[in-house]
């Protein structure tokens, strides 16, 4: 599994009976559903807000909300050495990543210097309550020093990025400019896309989707302490933070990480719309104790979010077609293509084999190759294809 991590570089009722169950119960409206638990129906709300009998807020994924800030913080650094003469400090990303005594800016106010909240020990878990691989966080880490060597060798108003030659690659009229190896390579996107995948997705479909059924769901956490919900209420509102850190998505939370692509990808997939839907339901179905529809919004949840990843990496493979003579303009799409398809391998469908396999992932990227200058259109049509067919996206292939 380590070595494989490491190939990027190489209605329903119009009525509603509200159980009351106790205070961990919640109240959950305006849209009625009836999900097969012994004929009892109850509500799922229209944003992702429950409450208890008593009025109490049962949702928290504060600790959610923390680290995708911090990695805009890290995409926010990483993007000033776009501008050539612009060094960036691998020491200061690497911190970044494991927050170690790091200021942040925290513009909405999170609480994020001090925290001990971080990226780094919630990257790639490839079992439920498992632990971060150390293999992967190493990967990343040495991204981080490509990054940071590249830009620190560039100098103020020389955009000289070419094939063969890494820098600032200038704007070809589509894109850029961008700092990119001279084999085509931006870190920058290998570092933020494929955090969403090790962490967000990671967490989000191995982690806690794959440990509520553990849970407990009867007693409150810590209600004298504001923790109106059980265990299982929390993990499951924490899967959710890792998809958006807003609860009336997508009203708002389109601006970034997986919220911005399932959006970017509703019209083809519709994925946006499933997902959240997916996480109210499962959560209303839980606050009336009925796992065999949570089950059931777990399954759809992991598979969207495979589409989505996979759906995206085809989107930007096709924008290079279109763009296979503007070298920084495909570079750049095949970079975020790459960093996409390589984070499928952190989805519980991947690893347990449900999805496009590991090592279908692997032959993917092998189609495409490590030189993005020496890409083919035959190469890329046939990455398309490929992957394509192991997710299920063949009729969309063309239009994502």
């Amino acid at each position: 599994m380590k070595s494989g991590a490491q190939r990027i570089t190489g209605l329903i009722l119009s009525t509603t009976v509200l159980l009351a169950l106790g205070c961990k119960k919640d109240k959950v409206e305006p849209t009625p559903i009836v999900p097969g638990n012994g004929g009892t129906s109850y509500t799922i709300p229209s944003t992702y807000v429950f409450t208890d009998d008593n009025n109490n807020n049962t949702v928290s994924f504060s600790g959610q909300q923390i680290r995708l800030e911090m990695l805009s913080e890290m995409v926010t650094y990483m993007k000033t050495a776009n501008t050539a003469g612009t060094g960036l400090n691998a020491t200061q990303l690497k911190d970044m990543y494991a927050n170690n005594g790091i200021t942040w800016n925290d513009a909405p106010g999170l609480g994020l210097t001090g925290t001990t909240k971080q990226l780094k020990s919630k990257t790639a878990y490839f079992t439920a309550d498992g632990s971060p691989d150390a293999g992967v966080q190493a990967m990343f880490e040495t991204f981080m020093d490509s990054i940071a060597n590249l830009s620190n060798a560039t100098t103020v108003g020389n955009e000289d990025g070419a094939p063969g030659v890494g820098g600032v690659w200038p704007n070809d009229g589509v894109k850029g400019p961008y700092l990119m190896s001279g084999k085509g390579i931006e870190y920058g996107q290998w570092i933020e896309k494929g955090l969403m995948c090790a962490v967000f997705m990671s967490q989000m479909t191995v982690h806690y989707l794959g440990t509520v059924d553990d849970d407990d769901n009867t007693t409150a956490v810590d209600p004298g302490a504001g923790k109106h919900y059980t265990s299982m209420e929390h993990h499951w509102d924490e899967a959710y933070g890792y998809f958006t850190s807003e609860i009336d998505y997508p009203a708002n939370g389109t601006n970034r990480f997986w919220g911005k692509y399932a959006n970017s990808r509703e019209s083809v997939l519709g994925s946006a719309t499933t997902i959240v839907e997916a996480f109210r339901k499962g959560r209303a179905a839980i606050s009336n104790d009925d796992y065999t529809t949570r089950d059931a919004q777990i399954t759809i949840i992991r598979s969207e979010m495979e589409k989505v990843c996979a759906g995206t990496s085809i989107h930007y493979l096709n924008d290079a077609k279109s763009n296979i003579a503007s070298s920084t303009a495909r570079n750049h799409f095949l970079s975020e293509a790459t960093a996409f398809l390589n984070g499928l391998r952190f989805g519980y469908n991947a690893i347990s084999g449900d999805g496009m396999t590991i090592a279908e992932i692997d032959t993917a990227l092998t189609m495409i190759g490590e030189d993005f200058n020496n890409i083919t259109i035959t190469d890329l049509q046939n990455a398309i294809d490929y992957i394509a067919s192991k997710t299920g996206l063949t009729s969309v292939k063309d239009i994502l």
